[in-house]
């Protein structure tokens, strides 16, 4: 076959068969063109407003956006603590997923540590609290209340002898200080009963240790609370002959944190004495007796509130000494 013969044959096969393998390269490109336009219009999203709201009450729907949240923080006391005060995008622009979004949050509480008031005297505790050091600036702790407890065992009158919130916790001004402190040992004559002045709001935690202090049976009834101030603190108290009963407010928290009021109810199954010690898991050699023995009936419900600094086991013991019920409470976060 001559050269002429073969072109005149094959070429326009070539060509055609070309002409079909560069109109095939085309339709791909421009289906993976539509295809790319079409997926990057779906991974648009629309920027909320977000200003004048919680940063914890959006960080989900921003998650949910995948948008890349970068978060700086002012403090304006005027304004309320954890409030976003701006955002980088304007509310209603449409942006790519994963873009990223600058956020100012503001920190409009003192946030401090809390300091050691243990062993000071009153007067002591009082001025520390005055001029307590946050950030680059001082500001005061406010008293919640004082409850005196007669001392014993060396410690020496008008002395704090226990701090709610605990020395080293991160807090803010406005959480309240509750003080444990004692009083010279009062005279009184031989049969006396001990009697001890307690009143709503006063701290229930430290009303049931003076109480505990001096073996003097209590028993409580725990009011759920939808306010956080109220938490841990006396609604009423009556004494029954020698024993004590408080309504005691509880707000139930979303997350247990380092330390705070927690609750403990069991229903008795045995008529008997009964007390609660609480128990340092990290160091068994500290318990401390939150309740001193007081005397249950089958069915009846024990209750009480407690205050918890760390990872702590609550113990419920019978009048022998032995275990009847044990709950830990521990750090969630």
């Amino acid at each position: 076959m001559t050269k002429e013969e073969f072109r005149s044959k094959y070429l326009p096969v070539g060509g055609y068969l070309l002409f079909i393998a560069f109109g095939l390269v085309v339709f791909f490109i421009a289906a993976f063109l539509v295809v790319f336009v079409r997926t990057k219009s779906a991974t648009l999203v629309v920027m909320p407003d977000v200003v004048g709201k919680p940063y914890n009450e959006v960080h989900n729907e921003l998650n949910r956006l995948q948008l890349k949240v970068r978060l700086e923080s002012k403090r304006y006391p005027d304004k309320t603590d954890g409030i976003i005060i701006y955002q980088s995008i304007r509310p209603g622009r449409e942006i790519e997923a994963g873009s990223k979004v600058s956020l100012t949050v503001n920190v409009g509480l003192d946030r401090l540590v809390m300091p050691e008031l243990k062993g000071q005297t009153l007067a002591s505790a009082k001025n520390a609290m005055e001029k307590v050091l946050s950030g680059e600036t001082y500001v005061s702790l406010q008293l919640g209340g004082i409850t005196y407890v007669e001392a014993k065992n060396g410690e020496l009158p008008d002395t704090v002898v226990d701090q709610i919130p605990e020395a080293g916790k991160n807090t803010t001004a406005r959480e309240k200080v509750f003080l444990l402190v004692t009083k010279a040992a009062g005279k009184k004559k031989e049969g006396d009963p001990q009697t001890f002045e307690f009143k709503p709001g006063d701290s229930y935690v430290f009303a049931q240790r003076v109480l505990a202090r001096n073996g003097i049976p209590s028993k409580a009834e725990i009011l759920e609370t939808k306010f956080r101030p109220e938490n841990g603190k006396i609604e009423s108290v009556q004494k029954n002959g020698s024993e004590y009963k408080f309504k005691v407010f509880y707000f139930e928290p979303e997350d247990r944190i380092e330390s705070g009021y927690e609750r403990f109810e069991y229903k008795i199954s045995d008529n008997g004495i009964y007390k609660l010690v609480v128990k340092d898991q990290k160091d068994a050699s500290k318990q401390l007796e939150i309740s001193a023995p007081t005397q249950y009936q089958e069915g009846e419900k024990l209750q009480t509130v407690f205050y918890r600094a760390g990872d702590v086991t609550l113990v419920l013991l019978d009048q022998s000494g032995s275990k009847v019920k044990s709950k830990d409470y521990e750090n969630e976060l």
